[in-house]
């Protein structure tokens, strides 16, 4: 009897320190990420406080404007219709907070529509979504295109506003300058500027405005990796945002079949996507890949289980041969 009373006594005892264990609080910590090329940038962890089909949300970063980005999203160049909603959709199904849209686009109303649908069914809230449009710089009056891309959107402000390209000099002011109004406003929460790729031009939007560029939108992949200006821009607080991570139109298969990306995903158990995805996250850049195929866009956002070695990062590195397929 009395050795059954110790037991009872012990297994109590056992049962409550398990309970202050479990009910133990996580403690909150900042992790420096250490770049393959030396870079180092300080990125804060935002841990989800939901958790959908038990995948993560993405790693932020702090901007200049302070807000806080989502390090991969999904591009929706090309999407249209239906096949855009049901693409943005899954998107963040999966676990994406960043979509990435355009008024030339000719689709802010289908990922409006996708944005209003996560949010009624629950899977997300308005305030961790982030929404890139983008204005052209050919506009006769960018204050109502802003206007117009927030009805178009359905959304009360836009998380980050870029110029898409160079047009004109008076033309790419007019439209930064709305950016900036814009941003007083509260219409627009950051700004930036897309398809500028030396130090000269991204500086004028340094000196000549009171608002910096958050964020520089451009193509960027293997065959072009420009770390030249993704380490200038970073001494501004500036980060680099890829598109084409996959080399774009009519180029991905020189990138997903390119044997030293196979060679390296057939090591980690992972897709040649998910390898390019994650070189472009360890090397500091933000990316938004492009698809409408519901597992695709699952698959490339399935990259926070694993990291690239160094000797990998540099192997990727040396793919770069300074090719760009676009001349925007």
């Amino acid at each position: 009897m009395l050795l059954k009373k110790i037991i009872l006594i012990l297994e109590a005892l056992f049962m409550t320190a398990f309970v202050m264990a479990e009910e133990k609080p996580m403690k909150k910590n900042a992790d420096t990420i250490r770049l393959n090329s030396g870079f180092n940038m300080r990125r804060t962890q935002e841990r989800a406080s939901r958790v959908f089909d038990k995948q993560k949300l993405a790693d932020t970063i702090q901007l200049n404007s302070g807000f806080n980005m989502p390090t991969l999203g999904l591009g929706t160049w090309t999407l249209t219709g239906e096949t855009c909603e049901n693409a943005v959709y899954a998107a963040l199904k999966s676990g994406y907070r960043l979509i990435d849209t355009a008024k030339y686009y000719g689709n802010e109303r289908e990922v409006g529509n996708a944005i209003h649908r996560a949010i009624k069914d629950g899977i997300c809230k308005r305030e961790e979504i982030f929404v890139t449009t983008k204005l052209v710089p050919w506009s006769n009056n960018p204050d109502l295109d802003i206007d117009d891309s927030l009805k178009q959107l359905g959304l009360s402000y836009i998380d980050l506003c870029l110029l898409h390209q160079h047009g004109s000099d008076s033309g790419d002011d007019a439209v930064y300058k709305a950016m900036i109004r814009a941003v007083k406003d509260g219409k627009i929460r950051s700004i930036g500027i897309s398809n500028f790729y030396t130090e000269k031009t991204v500086s004028h939007f340094i000196k000549d405005f009171e608002i910096l560029p958050a964020v520089i939108q451009n193509e960027n992949h293997l065959k072009y990796q420009n770390n030249s200006l993704r380490d200038w821009a970073a001494k501004k607080g500036i980060y680099i945002e890829s598109y084409y991570p996959f080399g774009g139109r009519g180029h991905t298969k020189e990138h997903l079949q390119n044997e030293t990306v196979l060679e390296i995903a057939r090591a980690h158990g992972k897709s040649a996507a998910q390898i390019i995805v994650r070189w472009h996250l360890q090397s500091g850049y933000i990316s938004i890949p492009g698809s409408s195929n519901p597992d695709h866009i699952a698959e490339n956002f399935d990259v926070w289980d694993f990291e690239l070695t160094v000797n990998e990062m540099k192997k990727l590195a040396a793919l770069d041969i300074g090719r760009r397929y676009e001349n925007w």
